[in-house]
């Protein structure tokens, strides 16, 4: 039996929670990842930035997903780079075959 590796891909939302007098705003207007089918869960996939004119605790940022999202990635924020990560939260074990 051989079996069939195909290409697939996922739109993610990641939101930012802020609630203070400056609206955070993304480095980048949209990030793009390649992943392999190999990374396990809990893999790192990339790291997000976003940036927040607030000063001092109100310049925290907490990142997060859509519900919809949640199924097979998950974000961390990481509160010293004010950045977040997202990564694996669980793997598919469908695979296509011949």
């Amino acid at each position: 039996m051989d079996v069939l590796f195909t290409a697939a891909s996922a739109t993610v939302t990641v939101m930012i929670e802020d609630i203070n007098d400056h609206v955070p705003v993304f480095t980048q207007p949209i990030y793009r990842a390649v992943m392999s089918e190999s990374y396990g869960v809990g893999a790192s996939i990339i790291t997000i930035s976003a940036t927040d004119a607030d000063v001092g605790s109100n310049a925290r940022l907490l990142y997060s997903l859509r519900e919809q999202d949640r199924e097979f990635f998950m974000v961390v924020s990481v509160e010293a780079t004010n950045t977040g990560v997202l990564k694996v939260h669980r793997v598919s074990l469908t695979r296509a075959t011949d």
